[in-house]
């Protein structure tokens, strides 16, 4: 029973946490010292041990030797790597899915796009904030984009890519009401073209859909550069 309560509190911790760095009550580049963390979450230095740990797998938190742990910090040339890096990987997978995806990776997706389309985008207590639940949402639509490929590793590199790229996402929220995007519509074609197994046309509409909040933020046009790394892609027959 120590055990099942210890991992809860460690699951709770990390969760809690989490929201508070998306949330920016933990700030890019912020030291992240177990004294205040402990009296601030009231745990341990174990189980914030744990849940610092499962953060920095998703790259929301840094470990540097001797210096302890801090949030990712952000920066114009890191978001342009990340987002260089997302769009090669994730579209090389999103075309084997589209190869390689049965029936029911089909039915999964119609049914991740339902959910994403029929959850309110804002927090209703935080209208400028993108609520949890479609974040949640989002996150899940994405996965079931590249769910029909069958290559364990490429997709989870895909998944550690998007991952890393979840902080620069809530950072970013006010725009996605920039007068040039429309999310919704962003997200219907990617599902309409992944069901019509249109790959070229689904992959390059990735390519922009990843590429566009790097544009908005940086003020410059990425996706040129970003979609031509997503030529790594089209080696892969459909």
């Amino acid at each position: 029973m120590a055990r099942s309560t210890y991992g809860t509190r460690a699951d709770d911790t990390f969760a809690t946490m989490r929201a508070d760095i998306l949330a920016g009550r933990l700030t890019p580049g912020e030291k992240l010292k177990f004294p205040e963390l402990s009296t601030r979450y009231g745990v341990g230095v174990g189980v914030l041990r744990e849940a610092l740990t499962r953060l920095v797998e998703q790259d929301l938190v840094r470990s540097q030797p001797h210096q302890g742990f801090q949030v990712t910090p952000l920066s114009a040339e890191d978001l342009i790597e990340l987002t260089t890096a997302r769009v090669a990987i994730e579209c090389l997978v999103f075309r084997m899915s589209l190869a390689e995806g049965d029936t029911p990776w089909e039915s999964d997706l119609v049914a991740k796009h339902h959910t994403l389309e029929r959850t309110p985008q804002y927090d209703r207590d935080d209208p400028e904030r993108v609520g949890d639940a479609w974040s949640r949402a989002h996150a899940d639509f994405h996965h079931a984009l590249l769910a029909g490929c069958r290559n364990s590793r490429l997709l989870g590199i895909a998944t550690s890519l998007r991952d890393s790229a979840e902080l620069y996402r809530s950072w970013s929220q006010q725009h996605f009401r920039h007068p040039d995007r429309d999310v919704i519509a962003e997200h219907r074609e990617l599902m309409e073209l992944a069901l019509a197994r249109d790959a070229d046309a689904a992959v390059e509409a990735l390519a922009r859909h990843i590429s566009h909040t790097t544009d908005i933020l940086l003020g410059t046009d990425h996706r040129q550069e970003s979609m031509s790394a997503g030529n790594v892609g089209s080696g892969v027959s459909a």
